[in-house]
């Protein structure tokens, strides 16, 4: 079953478009870190850019393939284990997903590659891979295939998992790691995160000056830009639903704004939540009970809120007193 098509709003278009800019490059062992809230749409953009970063099917070499894409998880009770990440790389160049060439548009789930390479993980060769091979052992295999794959490009998704690190360990650790291996064998290495992931980069120079770095921005109230586009937004998500005033969201944007924090994709549940509560009412179409009742507890809208300012800490340059603080 299709979903409903993406939505190519300003800021999911300038994030895509920054990305695919920062794809086409010669220089070796890039990192590029695509940072956004939870909702804002990395997963859509990971589609798309691989896309265009790997060109036609019918125009690859044969038994070469210019990206894969993988999922770093805190699988090592809740920790990041490099020895299972290493396998997930060494997975999809041994019987590699190609799902992420299909229209995004036509996946229900953007998790459901990752899902299926769990599930692969799952199957006696590779439990049994795990068990007799070392992490060391799993990294010579990639170094080796991933030039003979003629792959160009790593993308990784939740890469905030790297930061959910054991006591000794320091997420910058993994990060170098990571660093080095890109240099090693020529590779652009694009790692989607929340703002958590700032733990990889935050304080190290070499990471950081073989990083470049794109935002998946949220619309913001101070803004007026913002304000129109996210009206937008939400007259066109509004589509997809039946109000019982046309003008019934319009009117009622702090409801939407407060449970979404100017992110597409919680603007989205929010709507749902509220045509969840229309349909429970057995309702044609959705009223102001259910757009109230479909907002979030207190608790609930304070992490979402602390979480944006978290990336907008990150987002906003340093002003010019902290520069002249630290010039002196």
């Amino acid at each position: 079953m299709n979903r409903q098509p993406i939505i190519p709003h300003p800021a999911f278009v300038r994030a895509r478009d920054a990305l695919v800019r920062a794809l086409d490059t010669d220089q070796r062992g890039q990192i590029i870190f695509v940072i956004g809230l939870s909702g804002s749409g990395k997963s859509e953009i990971r589609y798309e850019a691989m896309q265009a970063f790997a060109g036609a099917l019918d125009q690859w070499p044969d038994g070469q393939m210019p990206a894969i894409a993988l999922r770093a998880a805190p699988t090592d009770r809740s920790r990041f284990s490099p020895k299972e990440f290493m396998t997930r790389f060494y997975l999809e160049l041994h019987e590699p997903d190609l799902r992420w060439l299909t229209g995004r548009n036509v996946i229900n789930d953007p998790d459901l590659v990752h899902r299926r390479a769990d599930a692969r993980l799952s199957d006696a060769f590779w439990i049994d891979m795990r068990r007799r091979t070392t992490e060391h052992q799993l990294r010579t295999y990639v170094e080796r295939m991933i030039p003979a794959r003629g792959v160009r490009g790593v993308f990784v998704e939740e890469a905030a998992s790297l930061t959910y690190t054991h006591t000794s360990k320091d997420p910058e650790n993994h990060m170098v790691n990571y660093m080095c291996l890109a240099e090693e064998i020529g590779i652009t290495l694009v790692l989607f995160g929340v703002p958590r992931a700032a733990k990889l980069w935050e304080g190290n120079a070499e990471i950081l000056r073989r990083s470049r770095f794109v935002y998946v921005e949220r619309y913001r109230l101070k803004n007026a830009e913002d304000c129109v586009n996210f009206e937008r937004l939400a007259v066109s998500l509004a589509q997809r639903f039946t109000f019982s005033r046309r003008n019934l969201l319009r009117r009622n944007f702090d409801l939407a704004y407060v449970s979404s924090a100017g992110v597409c994709g919680e603007l989205k549940s929010y709507l749902l939540r509220a045509d969840d509560l229309r349909a429970s009412d057995g309702a044609e179409s959705i009223t102001l009970v259910h757009l109230e009742g479909a907002v979030q507890p207190e608790a609930v809208l304070k992490t979402l809120h602390a979480d944006a300012v978290e990336f907008d800490v990150l987002r906003t340059p340093a002003n010019s007193s902290t520069i002249k603080r630290i010039l002196k």
